[in-house]
This record gives C-alpha cells, structure tokens and sequence, in this order.
C-alpha cells in the first residue's frame, strides 16, 4: 500500500465514523453526525459556529466529536471530511452524470438545462422504483383506517402535502395540512387510531413540527415517513419509512430539485395505492367530487 493510500484511508475514516456516529450514537454527537453527512462538501462554506447552529448543538460538541473520530481537534477532522467527500460526490455526479445540488453551469442553454433536470427526475425515478412494495401498501392501508389522517411538512414539502390532501379528498378522504404554527394544537388531538404521513429530506426531529413526532409515536399515532433512507430520526421512529437515497445537500443547494422529485413520486404512489385498495370506491366518490365541482373549475379538471 503506498503512502497515498494510507493517506485517502485516514481521510475516509472521518466519513465511516461520522456514517457509525449517525446510525448508532445518541444525542448530540448523531446530530453533528446527521448534520455532516447530510451536507457534505456544503460545509466548506459554513464557520463553526454555523455548523454548530444549523446541527443544533456548539463548537465544543463539535471538538468532542472530532476527538471522538480519533483527531486532535476540529480542524483536522474537517480538513479530511471534505477530502473524502469531494471525492466521493464526484464519483456520485459521475455515475449520475449531472450534479444534484448545481444541476447548471453559466451560460447553458435551455437545452442543457432540461436536460440536466430530466436527469435529475431519472434519478428519482429510479430511487421511488426500489421502495419496498409491502410497505408502501402498508402505510396505504394505514392511511385508510385512520380515525383522523393529518401531514406534516415544512416551506415546499407543505406545499407538497397539499397536493395529496388535495388527491385524497377527490376519493373521499380527509386529510389536514397544518403550517408549522398549527402543528402543536393539530398533535394535542391525536392519538391512538390517527396517521400522521411526514415529509423530511433530512428526517430531523429537532424542530417543530418534527419535534413533536416522538410524543405522537407514544400515544399510538401511526407515523407514515417519507425522508432520505440512510440516517435521521424520523426514518427509524416512523412505521413505515418510504425512503430515498440521500444525494443533494440539505441546505446548500440551488434548489430541492431530486429530493423534491423523490417526495412528490412517493405521495402520488401513496394516493394511487390509497385509490386501489377501495378501487370502486374511490372511483365513485371521485366521480361525485367532479360532478359536484362542474360549472365552478375549469373543464381540465374532469379527468375522472
């Protein structure tokens, strides 16, 4: 083995303990584990006291955790984090052959531009087509039965939640979409018999409305999870996690671009499977919301 090799595996070693850390340490030292891992090389644009902030946690965690990796201090484990992060974000644009967080360069064309963006949906197709068929039929089962069915997600995945709150109300089927503010009053009223479908990239529960999922868990609410499928609170406290592989940083980014993509795939999969399983049903009631709806929307509406 040469020198070389030696050095690129003790730079990898910050990326497998921050990957150990996130999966089976508690506390503070999973969430810097959760923070890193989710941005990647987007740290090299943040200070200490950023990384500290945005992880939820200080800089003396962060030293703890450096030292913990087996490094004098902060500084040195960063360094070899990002080392062996640019390398392996390189090797994921390739095999992606587009760059998930810049899909664009300046100057290209709107040509380029699609192109590049269908790719990203390429990926996320890909990524929705490898979800376990049993739990996604599972958590439609669960949504059916509830007593009452609410959705959690915050800026774009609320808009998100929207949409299939909007599908499931075509078959007769309510759903309530709280902003942020909402969500504490909404959780008071839930409990055994209630699903709760969540929308998280970085699966954090942190902050609200995320915060408050592990007090609903314990009360007997069905958690129906959609996050990136390798780290974070969320995917392992929910019932039933339909995840995506983790790919685009969390806060630097140009846009949620394949996240985004991989979210809105899974919610409409949910709403057809929802749709399938009381087939006539569903198929009747959407029939009278159309019905009931003409002469007040546009005609594209009907397409039951």
């Amino acid at each position: 083995m040469t020198h070389q090799d030696d050095v690129v595996q003790e730079e990898e070693r910050s990326v497998a303990f921050a990957t150990e850390a996130s999966l089976g340490m508690p506390g503070s030292i999973k969430q810097v584990a959760d923070f890193l891992l989710s941005e990647g090389t987007g740290i090299e644009q943040m200070t200490m006291a950023e990384i500290a902030a945005r992880a939820y946690t200080s800089k003396p965690t962060l030293v703890r955790f450096a030292k913990q990796a087996g490094y004098a201090g902060w500084k040195d484990y960063r360094r070899d984090f990002l080392l062996a992060m640019k390398r392996l974000e390189v090797d994921r644009a390739r095999q992606a052959s587009v760059d998930i967080n810049f899909p664009i360069s300046a100057g290209d064309s709107g040509s380029q531009i699609i192109m590049s963006l269908g790719r990203i949906h390429e990926l996320a197709i890909e990524q929705v087509r490898s979800i376990d068929h049993e739990t996604l039929d599972q958590a439609a089962s669960a949504i059916l039965a509830a007593h009452d069915l609410v959705f959690f997600g915050a800026m774009q995945n609320l808009q998100r939640g929207k949409i299939f709150a909007s599908d499931l109300g075509s078959i007769g089927i309510l759903c309530r979409t709280p902003h942020s503010d909402e969500t504490a009053s909404v959780a008071k009223c839930l409990g055994a018999g209630d699903c709760l479908v969540v929308a998280s990239y970085s699966g954090g529960l942190t902050h609200i409305p995320m915060a408050l999922i592990p007090e609903l868990k314990q009360r007997g609410v069905i958690i129906v999870a959609i996050t990136n499928s390798q780290r974070g609170g969320l995917g392992e406290i929910a019932d039933y996690r339909l995840g995506f592989a983790p790919l685009e940083h969390h806060h630097v980014k140009i846009g949620a671009f394949y996240s985004g993509a991989c979210t809105s795939l899974i919610l409409e999969a949910l709403y057809i499977a929802c749709y399938a399983q009381h087939f006539d049903k569903s198929r009747s009631n959407r029939e009278d919301v159309v019905t009931g709806l003409r002469g007040y929307i546009p005609d594209d509406f009907d397409t039951a």
